[in-house]
């Protein structure tokens, strides 16, 4: 079954989804919180916000230019949004500031016609929909750009000891429609036919090695450390850093297209601009809070001149040193007064958010709207493309127990009802789970089927490499000799866990701890 087939059952059960009154997602009817923003169900608020008139709008963009059908697409989705949530999502943001606007394209990109492309379709009312149904929509695009896997796919095979070097160099070759066929990956003098784990593990990888701090293309935002933004010394440390982007932007749009998690997070400045939604100048305190600070407080009160600040703006380069930068010319020479300081935060915060990292961006933007057409990604706001690229924040475990086969040990031999040690075993290993932290309950799932997070749509979404669902699996096998037999073991291509019969739940829990405290990577046919 493909994703996008996918039904909801507590729809079958005469359930509703709960609307956020906050950010007016609609949420599953056993959420107890939003899945977007955390509020709790019973909170009501009454309280809204509108994008307010005098806000400063900045004269120019740094996004890419499109097509007329994509401009379209995207003022379509920018109305929607201001109508339907960005009253409450500025709320949640602080946005109270001036906004970075799509107006002028400093480049432009010459898009391929994608099939059956999407001119005629209302981005404004998709753009409307609750997330699930978006998440179908977008699904089901994406199956009219993607090549169906009987009609060709690619094989990607590599060392695994130069995973990103290998990959990046063979993956940049590939002419873009060549991209948006299925993409399987061998190691090269490892075993396993990549039925879906190898794909899952060759992202982690690649994520881990692409967002090192060492590497050097992206660093950790001073306001969040889980969140990356694109290093602006890059072209110190890598001669051929905009190759690197590029390869970024090409391995999250596979990433999409594929159904695949990446492993690290973004910083939201850079969520909105793979969607090129609007900047605000709060959205600096998720880059650097303390300059955020130092920004707002010089944007309310006066006497600016005694802060002996000009229109420059400084940066730490990769050596450590400290390197000044005009915002405009002869800005060295320009005091910031209380009558020009409204024009000095304006140019800083472009240069923090586009002409610092100018390059960079846009050869990120090149290597996603190579395989993927920017309309499709225009129906989301910055959330719920989080939720696309990284999955759900937490693990639900009734989601996970109801979405999952489970194949007893005698299930061959006719037998119609499991004996009372399999449903022991069974019963042990979801009450492990549910005692579990959310940290090993990922480590589990990263275990089994090779990420640690969980589809947008939730586990009955997990997915095998041609794109198809695959339910998780819990296969009760005979308990083995010493150690090894004692040992659960993964099925990483089938999403499956083989979970020996044990004879107490201590039994279970040691041995269950005890493999998802290893640290397990490579194919093995367990």
């Amino acid at each position: 079954m493909q994703r996008h087939l996918l039904e909801d059952s507590f729809i079958q059960h005469g359930q509703t989804e709960w609307q956020c009154s906050v950010c007016y997602h609609e949420n599953h009817p056993a959420k107890r919180e939003c899945l977007m923003c955390g509020t709790p169900e019973v909170i009501s608020t009454g309280v809204t916000t509108s994008l307010a008139a005098d806000w400063k709008l900045l004269d120019r963009s740094f996004l890419l230019d499109e097509s007329a059908e994509s401009q379209a697409a995207l003022a379509a989705r920018n109305r929607s949004f201001h109508a339907r949530r960005l009253n409450e999502m500025n709320l949640n943001q602080r946005q109270r500031d001036s906004l970075v606007h799509e107006r002028e394209a400093v480049t432009a990109i010459d898009m391929e016609e994608f099939p059956r492309a999407t001119n005629y379709i209302d981005f404004e009312a998709i753009a409307a929909l609750p997330f699930r149904a978006k998440v179908r929509w977008f699904l089901r695009e994406l199956g009219k750009v993607a090549v169906p896997w009987d009609e060709g796919h690619l094989l990607l095979k590599i060392r695994r000891d130069a995973v990103l070097s290998e990959s990046m160099h063979l993956l940049m070759l590939v002419p873009a429609a060549d991209l948006r066929q299925r993409l399987r990956i061998e190691f090269i003098d490892e075993p396993g036919l990549d039925a879906g784990g190898l794909m899952r593990e060759w992202v982690l990888l690649l994520c881990k090695h692409l967002f090192e701090d060492s590497y050097g293309l992206f660093q950790r935002t001073h306001a969040d450390q889980s969140g990356y933004w694109i290093n602006p010394n890059s072209r110190e440390l890598h001669r051929d850093h905009l190759h690197c982007f590029q390869f970024v932007g090409r391995l999250l749009a596979k990433c999409l297209l594929e159904g695949q998690l990446i492993t690290v997070h973004l910083a939201l400045p850079l969520l909105k601009h793979l969607l090129g939604v609007p900047i605000s100048f709060s959205d600096l305190e998720f880059l650097d809070a303390e300059l955020h600070r130092h920004a707002l407080w010089l944007r309310e009160n006066e006497g600016a001149e005694a802060l002996a600040l000009d229109f420059t703006a400084q940066r730490q380069a990769g050596d450590g040193t400290v390197v000044t930068e005009e915002l405009k010319p002869g800005g060295k020479d320009i005091p910031v007064t209380d009558a020009n300081k409204e024009e000095y935060l304006t140019l800083l915060l472009k240069h923090k958010m586009f002409d610092g990292v100018r390059e960079q961006l846009e050869a990120l933007l090149q290597g996603l709207y190579d395989v993927l057409p920017r309309t499709l990604l225009s129906v989301f706001d910055y959330q719920e493309l989080e939720l696309l690229l990284c999955g759900v924040p937490s693990i639900d475990v009734a989601d996970w127990e109801s979405h999952t086969d489970v194949r007893y040990l005698h299930a061959d031999q006719g037998f119609k009802k499991p004996s009372a040690s399999e449903r022991n075993v069974v019963q042990w290993f979801w009450d492990t789970i549910r005692a579990f932290s959310q940290e090993e309950r990922a480590r589990l799932l990263q275990f089994v089927t090779g990420t640690s997070r969980v589809p947008a749509e939730g586990f009955r979404a997990l997915l095998s490499h041609d794109g198809r669902v695959r339910r998780f699996g819990l296969q009760l096998v005979p308990l083995g000799a010493p150690p090894t037999g004692l040992y659960p073991k993964a099925h990483t291509c089938f999403n499956r866990i083989d979970v020996p019969l044990y004879r107490s739940r201590e039994e279970l829990v040691t041995y269950l701890t005890l493999v998802i405290n290893m640290e397990i990577t490579g194919f093995t046919m367990l």
